[in-house]
């Protein structure tokens, strides 16, 4: 029913209303605030509608800087959505929550017992509780899944629930998520924005801390561990990098304190599973995963995978490694299940279920069929197996006649379950408070002989009664769970007790390779954008200055230069051609921003966040926020000016990358991630120094002061080379300020410093003699370099002999990639895809 226009203290709902046939979250049926959301309105009664929706803004800001973010699911090419918060919490009082808490362990335990009858003894089956077509038609269940020779272990590690209110009131189950449950991280993310949005709201609400259930995961997955001694290494085994949860699985695996891996990462060795490091391999006792267990082992599971870990089944078995949840637990989550929990509660656990599931109906039973069929348009119809990630038939669409045709060609295939009506909860809108439909995740953790419930968990809204128990990013926003606690609330934290002894150490050589290999091309990318940016503003200053084109002596150079580089059109730079082409400020802003091309500003921009993501989980949070914004401002506007809106952005986009520059030196720790990074910076800018002085010589700009100029301003070196020499520009002063000068951080003489310096400290087998190939290639060419006489290759180019010059940039040029090989091939170095060799 509609609620009552509000007193000064709730001011803040005026306007708000429930929906007719829902329960209403936050309004009782007579109108009055319940309980919780008292407590709520009182706490934050000096708010006014700005501050609230200034506040708010601020928590959508720091949700956007984390990178907190979806791919749209229905075209992953197209840019990632924002995660959107609500302004307004979920609140529950404690009371309640118990009541859901025990619940949801109950259900948790049973789930388990159902997992390891169904994979050992199968004594549901047996006894005729659990219908055979249930377990051996769904195509999640696999034999190697099975424990035919040792006592069946726990398998439900961790657990999550979608849940609903029913019209009454009370809670149900929408779906179980048993796979890899996702959501958690952003529900503490949630967490994280809400509580700095309303701190004294928070603190004055007593709202239920979150850190006790992750605390719970460590110690489960501390328990699965092989070995009981030590310090086990734990792995969270994610997606691909541009998976839907891969932000989640970077996020969590820095909060909990594991190493974000993928599949290429880890490798089986004598039924050991290791992780690859730069120090070798590295023993992995306890793997989270987050892949669907047929992705997880290509050898024993699903030959349509082409990723995960050769030979992963035979090490679980064996008992050198855990997993978590245990592979083949991805089985009860299809709806199927939801018709036999209920019935199952009593032979296992002697009780019935505390929190009913919403109604579920398999058609494979005869009685259950004729009834499905005779209410068919009350009812609503799923395939009865879901393998997740998988999209759903849509059955919805279907006419009455070809529902019940395909129903009755395949009745085992299908199950009919009760429309649910979700309750409805006010959510914060254009300065206005609007009404939504909500759903609940909660999860849970196993803990020792117990289970642990998260107080709270991952709200998400919809302003219409459609599913959202299908995919975590179903709805239109999220909002975080506030369970209201009816004492003090304790401060929790992850880290260890202050007088814990700790071990000192130095990290860096346990880096995985993958990672090594990202960082290594992160470096390599950002300074071909500030190259190749720094080129492009060049060239847009002078077609914008105030002197003819025509008049400007280096400009056919510098085009030449992007031409050669593909950005442009060779034709730019032949005068027959040129004229019939579109005007240059016309076309160079779109090469720009042209992101299907590869090579170009946008591209390469584009290529930098996307490696600057694969190792979110190492980088700091500013250094990510620097290259988010720049990778989300680097983008062409919608304005007719698009030359002006392209110098702007590349001024912007330097500053971005000076920034990262600047974070890198002066905040990254001296490990080997540091160090595969400077090393990809230093040698790429060696290359792209390099090529800017062929362009130029080749263009006969080694005589032209204003060509000169150019390239000293393109390389950042035109203040040292000013303070130096004035406004004489001399080939001679240019090559040793810009070749052999050491102390020009710009100098190739520089970089190779740098170089030789960083392959002289790579992990390396000590036993093996000698030099490395790349400790080798990178002296030789600093003592070439060191040898160079600057003004004997000037003299010896103005006097009509270009050969020196051109064979030390030759040498220079053939020379890097052989570098960059070397490295590549001595760390980087990933075998191919295990494939199966025959069918099974």
């Amino acid at each position: 029913m509609p609620a009552p226009e509000l007193r000064v203290d709730a001011k803040l709902f005026s306007g708000y209303e429930g929906a007719d046939g829902s329960y209403d979250e936050i309004f009782s049926a007579t109108g009055e605030l319940r309980p919780a959301w008292r407590r709520f309105v009182d706490a934050a009664e000096g708010l006014s509608r700005v501050e609230f929706g200034r506040r708010w803004e601020q928590a959508q800001r720091l949700l956007r800087e984390n990178s907190l973010a979806y791919p749209d699911p229905n075209d992953p090419s197209a840019r990632r959505h924002p995660w959107a918060l609500d302004a307004l919490p979920l609140v529950i009082d404690a009371a309640q929550w118990q009541s859901v808490a025990a619940a949801l362990k109950q259900r948790a335990t049973l789930i388990d017992l159902v997992l390891r009858d169904i994979y050992g003894p199968q004594e549901l089956l047996k006894s005729g509780h659990l219908p055979p077509e249930v377990v051996f038609r769904h195509p999640g269940f696999l034999l190697p899944y099975c424990q035919v020779d040792a006592a069946p272990q726990r398998m439900l590690h961790l657990y999550a629930a979608d849940l609903a209110r029913s019209p009454n009131g009370s809670w149900w189950v929408l779906g179980d998520r048993s796979e890899s449950p996702s959501g958690a991280g952003f529900a503490l993310q949630n967490r994280i924005a809400m509580s700095r949005m309303l701190p004294d709201v928070f603190h004055e609400c007593r709202v239920e801390r979150l850190a006790p259930y992750f605390i719970a995961v460590q110690e489960q997955l501390r328990r699965l561990a092989p070995s009981c001694g030590g310090r086990p290494r734990i792995v969270l085994l994610s997606h691909q990098t541009g998976s839907a949860n891969y932000f989640e699985d970077a996020f969590l695996a820095r909060y909990l304190g594991y190493t974000l891996a993928e599949a290429g990462d880890l490798a089986v060795r004598q039924n050991q599973l290791f992780l690859k490091t730069l120090a070798g391999l590295s023993p992995v006792d306890v793997l989270l995963r987050r892949p669907n267990s047929e992705n997880c082992d290509p050898l024993e599971l699903s030959d349509q995978s082409s990723t995960g870990v050769a030979g992963l089944m035979q090490t679980v078995r064996s008992g050198n490694a855990a997993v978590a949840n245990a592979l083949g637990s991805g089985l009860v989550e299809s709806p199927v299940f939801m018709a036999f929990l209920p019935k199952l509660a009593e032979p296992l656990l002697g009780e019935p279920l505390a929190m009913p599931n919403v109604a579920t109906w398999w058609c494979g039973d005869p009685e259950s069929r004729r009834y499905v069929l005779s209410r068919l348009s009350e009812l609503t119809i799923k395939p009865a197996f879901r393998r997740r990630g998988r999209i759903e038939t849509q059955l919805s669409d279907l006419k009455r006649t070809d529902l019940v045709a395909r129903i009755e060609s395949d009745p085992a295939a299908y199950v009919a379950q009760e429309r649910v009506v979700r309750s409805t909860a006010p959510v914060w809108s254009d300065e206005q408070v609007k009404r939504s439909y909500i759903s609940l995740r909660a999860f849970v953790a196993a803990a020792d002989q117990d289970y642990v419930v998260m107080p709270g968990g991952l709200t998400r809204v919809s302003a219409t009664l459609g599913p959202l128990e299908t995919s975590l990013m179903d709805g239109e926003r999220s909002k975080d769970a506030w369970v209201l606690s009816d004492a003090p609330v304790s401060s929790v934290t992850l880290l260890a007790a202050a007088d814990e002894p700790l071990e000192l150490r130095r990290g860096g050589v346990d880096l995985p390779s993958r990672a090594a290999e990202h960082f290594f091309w992160l470096g390599r990318n950002t300074v071909r954008a500030e190259s190749l940016g720094k080129l492009i503003r060049a060239v847009a200053l002078r077609l914008t200055s105030e002197e003819d084109a025509e008049r400007i002596p280096e400009l056919p150079l510098l085009l030449r230069v992007l031409a050669e580089l593909g950005q442009i059109e060779p034709g730019y730079v032949v005068d027959e051609i040129k004229l019939q082409l579109p005007a240059i400020e016309h076309l160079l802003p779109a090469a720009v921003f042209d992101d299907g091309q590869p090579g170009t500003l946008r591209w390469t921009v584009a290529n930098v966040a996307r490696l600057a993501a694969t190792v979110r989980d190492l980088l700091s949070l500013d250094t990510w926020r620097i290259v988010r914004q720049m990778d989300d401002e680097f983008r062409p506007a919608a304005t007719d000016d698009g030359f002006l809106d392209m110098l702007v952005k590349i001024e912007s986009m330097l500053l971005h990358l000076a920034a990262f520059t600047g974070q890198v030196s002066e905040g990254m720790t001296r490990t080997h991630a540091w160090r595969f990074l400077d090393l990809g910076r230093r040698l790429e800018r060696t290359l792209q120094t390099s090529q800017l002085f062929r362009a130029v010589i080749a263009g006969g700009g080694a005589e032209d002061a204003p060509a000169l100029e150019a390239l000293l301003e393109i390389s950042d070196s035109l203040m040292t080379y000013r303070s130096r020499y004035f406004s004489r520009f001399q080939l001679g002063a240019v090559l040793d300020l810009l070749m052999t000068d050491e102390t020009n951080p710009r100098s190739i003489a520089h970089q190779l410093v740098k170089c030789a310096a960083h392959a002289a400290q790579l992990p390396r087998d000590s036993v093996v003699p000698g030099h490395t190939a790349e400790e080798r290639l990178a002296a030789s060419l600093l003592q070439l370099i060191r040898r160079t006489d600057s003004e004997l290759l000037a003299q010896a180019y103005e006097a009509g002999d270009e050969d020196p010059l051109d064979n030390l940039l030759s040498t220079i040029d053939s020379t890097m990639p052989k570098l960059s090989d070397a490295v590549s091939h001595r760390y980087f170095f990933h075998s191919g895809s295990a494939q199966r060799l025959a069918q099974s």
